[in-house]
């Protein structure tokens, strides 16, 4: 018997250890095959640091990240969704679209079990509520970014020409657009027309983003757009814009030289503007409150219906909206504002930006948060604001259309083109 063993005991010891590297490696196999795969649409790279995060959280499901910039995005996504060829699970989509997709019958219904998104939007604020949902109340995407605005302002300009750099000072000497024109003329003046209080009339017009066109099928011309195109026109006489055309090269170098001294902008504006354009102007920049409180842009998140990975599809939105850890990382790390209410509030106190002389932005974006505006917007509000009214607030600006009750007859004009199924007086 000892014989045998000792005969034996190689060969059966070289078999064992044979199979349990077999077996570790049918286990190891077997374990990758468990790893669940979704892919993830995009018009922007900004998913990146939330897909890090998220499969550090969740080492069982691989993101396929898919980035599709530009304007093909959404005529792919439509496509793709229409006809289930490569399909997303999971899809962003931009806040100027949302309206025009919120209905189509592609969209997962988040609102009952096992979401219940409609409990858990509650920790956003009214305004990106308002658009979370389809006609029929059902939660179908989800917004994942806080987009209030505020007044970006040069510091050292404040300080030479307001005799202060104080945000609740110059929020004070900047609450109403009469106040910032008359700036905008002293500042142009003293400075040989080399400063001026705004970069362009896009300042003024996005001041008051959102407010819907159409209401039960009729074009409803909302009396402040009127306003718009006066203010408009009377901040080109008094020459107080610097005529710097949006994302273009002198756009960008004004921020950096200090030829401009406030920018209406957005929460995005921080990172994507402000630090892109002017990466060596850290400490010079302030926010205040202005004229109006509003928002600007935002993306939301949905899952697609036939998804047959829902599971892991709901665990990234999931993770990407209400996950207070992971979005305090966000806040901290990128900057981000998020619109996560119990989370921005949560670091309010706290939370500081040396690119903005120190100031704490959160604390600031969140009373501006909850003063903005809640709309409702129309799958029309895109087009025919940017479409149609831009470029004729343009055309006013410049003077080749000369009264406002001309301007309103080619708006009821072009709707009329674009959308004959609306009612137009």
């Amino acid at each position: 018997m000892k014989r045998w063993f000792k005969r034996w005991a190689m060969p059966v010891m070289v078999l064992a250890g044979a199979v349990m590297v077999f077996t570790g490696c049918q286990t190891g196999a077997s374990n990758h095959m468990k790893q669940q795969e979704i892919t993830v649409w995009s018009f922007t790279d900004e998913a990146g640091y939330a897909i890090e995060k998220f499969e550090e959280k969740y080492p069982d499901i691989k993101v396929n990240f898919v980035n599709i910039p530009g304007n093909f995005y959404l005529t792919k996504l439509k496509s793709a969704l229409q006809t289930s060829s490569k399909a997303p699970d999971v899809f962003m989509i931009e806040n100027g679209n949302i309206r025009e997709l919120i209905d189509v019958p592609y969209l997962e219904n988040l609102s009952p079990p096992p979401y219940n998104a409609a409990e858990l939007i509650k920790e956003q604020y009214p305004f990106v509520q308002a658009n979370e949902k389809d006609s029929e109340g059902n939660v179908r995407a989800i917004g994942y970014q806080g987009t209030p605005g505020g007044i970006y302002y040069r510091r050292d300009l404040a300080k030479e020409y307001l005799g202060t750099d104080d945000p609740d000072k110059v929020s004070a000497q900047i609450d109403s657009w009469e106040k910032i024109f008359a700036i905008g003329e002293k500042v142009q003046e003293q400075s040989g027309n080399k400063v001026h209080a705004l970069a362009n009339w896009n300042g003024i017009a996005n001041s008051y983003d959102g407010i819907p066109w159409v209401k039960d099928g009729k074009l409803v011309i909302d009396p402040t757009y009127l306003k718009v195109l006066d203010l408009v026109r009377e901040a080109r006489e008094r020459r107080v814009l610097a005529e710097y055309e949006d994302g273009s090269a002198g756009y960008a170098a004004s921020m950096q030289k200090g030829e401009v001294m406030f920018y209406p902008a957005a929460t995005w504006g921080l990172q994507f503007t402000f630090k892109a354009n002017a990466p060596d102007t850290e400490g010079l920049w302030g926010l205040a409150h202005g004229p109006s409180s509003f928002s600007s842009g935002g993306t939301y998140i949905a899952m697609y219906n036939k998804s047959d990975k829902k599971d892991a599809a709901w665990k990234f939105i999931e993770f990407y909206n209400f996950n207070h850890e992971f979005l305090k990382g966000l806040a901290k790390e990128q900057d981000y504002f998020t619109s996560n209410m119990v989370v921005n509030d949560e670091l309010a106190e706290t939370l500081t930006s040396a690119y903005l002389g120190g100031q704490k932005h959160f604390e600031f974006f969140s009373e501006a948060a909850k003063q903005v505006p809640v709309y409702e917007r129309t799958k029309y509000d895109g087009i025919i604001n940017t479409d149609i009214y831009r470029n004729l607030l343009q055309l006013y600006l410049n003077g080749d259309i000369q009264t406002k009750e001309d301007v309103v007859k080619r708006i009821k004009r072009d709707v009329r083109l674009r959308f004959p199924e609306l009612e137009v007086e």
